[in-house]
């Protein structure tokens, strides 16, 4: 019976251990790629910068256009 119960152990720590791994691991992977993620940006006197991608999706507005202004865009006089 002690084999049993240590397979039962066995078994808990394993399914544990994995579970932990599997929510973890995407979570601190995560965390590292916003650290470490960088974006070329051309600055207006034409130099080259780096910038950290997380500070741009701080700072960009996302604002969709509406149906009319789309319709409006297409139908535009300079676009024809």
């Amino acid at each position: 019976m002690p084999t049993k119960n240590n397979r039962r152990k066995f078994i808990k720590s394993v399914i544990v251990a994995g579970t932990t791994i599997g929510v973890g691991a995407p979570l601190l992977h995560h965390l590292q790629s916003e650290e470490t993620s960088m974006v070329p940006m051309l600055m207006p006197d034409g130099t080259l910068v780096m910038v950290k991608k997380s500070a741009l999706e701080q700072n960009t507005v996302a604002k969709k256009a509406t149906e009319k202004e789309v319709f409006d865009w297409m139908n535009d006089a300079h676009k024809k």
